[in-house]
């Protein structure tokens, strides 16, 4: 190629550069509001102010010549400038914080908290918009996850769980007992937030759960079987609350094997807890008679427990209850059930609430909650299908109401029984939840 032909093709690509460029997506988007493209040429002046042959063009957006055109596209810029400023509003609405300053730890606990060792006054949860505590605790919690327990006058081994805070001081026991067919594993959506706060729980597998029975060899043990004879057994009704009566028996024994705890037991403040058939167990605790097999009106009723929890509670109709078991019961009470727990056509809502109707009036509290089902109080992951953000809430309000029942009659904290006595719970749950006492 000749090198007089190389200046004509420089020239021809510098006559034909477009100088005025958008990227792709304004582009498009001016084109979808109504905007031109149009071409404009232009002609090149050469020395001296003369016109030269060659022309550079140039791609501009425009807006269109003819007038429907035009007032079609002012039409949509505004519409699209109204959505943004819309849409920018409504962002706002739904991110903005609520609820005041959120949780937070007063300083008194931060500072009980950072010093392990140094003994101090009760800790109290936190009242805020939330709810009751619903936050973690301040503690840091230990746990150990399987320790076990030798009844030498039933010749049997137990096993239990424990979480207990690390900072050393005196706490109050929570023995909380697991639904049939169940083990220590479950719950620890509680037992650890309570622990947080400033208490030790304790969690024991009783003989009736699936999990043991596997391990112990018996292989083709299913829940639901388990659940199914956990009902015509009678010795399962009398062995759950003898395990909780021995683990009580064993908190001497407890601080001498796990030294983390030696001093740190307040014996003389015990609560019992319980789900599902762990409810008939914290009931027995409490004072409701049974009808065993040629022993009718047994009471298992132990003296150092001083408040019961009962998660869906049981009612009459099972595991030797009746419609009057519940007469006796005269220390303080929480019962918590939603109004999806139903299991059958025995129980339902209106049949938990029969403990809290038929027990002694003084200290007796009832929750219940919408949308909850048999499972939604002891774990967030058991509420489905519920969605997620349902889950949590459920969860958030039975540990509110629960922590707050733990500090009132095992702290003796009136600020927690005053919570409870009042509606902010309910206020707190926009009317999700119905909080009565009696």
């Amino acid at each position: 190629m000749s090198s007089a032909v190389r200046p004509a093709r420089s020239h021809h690509r510098q006559a034909t550069r477009r100088p005025f460029s958008l990227s792709q997506f304004p582009r498009n988007l001016l084109l979808r509001l109504g905007f031109e493209v149009r071409t404009q040429s232009h002609s090149a002046s050469g020395a001296g102010g003369v016109s030269s042959a060659s022309r550079i063009r140039k791609t501009v957006i425009a807006m269109p010549r003819d007038y429907i055109r035009r007032r079609r596209l002012t039409r949509n810029i505004k519409t699209f400038l109204i959505m943004a400023v819309l849409s920018v509003g409504a962002a706002y609405v739904i991110t903005r914080p609520i609820g005041g300053s959120g949780f937070s730890i007063p300083a008194e606990a931060q500072r009980a908290a950072a010093q392990p060792g140094v003994a101090s006054r009760p800790l109290r949860a936190i009242i805020d918009g939330s709810g009751y505590g619903v936050a973690d605790g301040p503690l840091v919690v230990s746990e150990i996850s399987d320790l076990v327990l030798h009844d030498a006058k039933r010749n049997k081994r137990l096993h239990i769980r424990l979480f207990y805070p690390v900072k050393a001081d005196k706490y109050p026991i929570i023995v909380f007992s697991h639904g049939a067919g169940g083990s220590q594993d479950c719950c620890d959506s509680l037992t650890r937030h309570w622990a947080s706060y400033g208490y030790i729980t304790i969690q024991p597998t009783h003989a009736d759960s699936a999990l043991q029975r596997r391990n112990a060899g018996d292989e083709h043990i299913g829940f639901l079987q388990a659940v199914r004879e956990a009902l015509k057994k009678p010795e399962l009704w009398q062995s759950r609350p003898e395990d909780i009566s021995f683990v009580l028996d064993s908190l001497a024994e407890l601080q001498r094997r796990i030294p983390e705890l030696a001093g740190e037991i307040n014996t003389s403040r015990i609560g019992v807890g319980g789900h599902s058939m762990g409810s008939y167990t914290a009931e027995a605790m409490a004072g409701a008679l049974i009808d065993l097999p040629n022993r009718k009106g047994t009471s298992f009723l132990d003296p150092r427990v001083r408040a019961v929890l009962c998660l869906s509670p049981q009612g009459p109709g099972q595991f030797g209850l009746k419609e009057h078991s519940f007469d006796r019961i005269a220390l303080p009470y929480l019962g918590v059930t939603g109004s999806l727990d139903s299991l059958g056509p025995l129980a339902s809502p209106t049949w938990h609430r029969v403990p809290f109707d038929r027990s002694a009036p003084g200290d007796k509290y009832h929750l219940l909650i919408q949308g909850a089902n048999h499972m939604s109080f002891i774990s967030a992951s058991a509420a489905l299908p519920a969605p997620r953000s349902q889950a949590e809430d459920i969860l958030g309000y039975t540990n509110s109401a629960s922590l707050a029942f733990w500090d009132a009659y095992l702290k003796g904290d009136p600020a927690a029984k005053d919570y409870l006595a009042s509606n902010r719970l309910e206020i707190q749950s926009h009317n999700a939840v119905k909080l009565d006492h009696r």
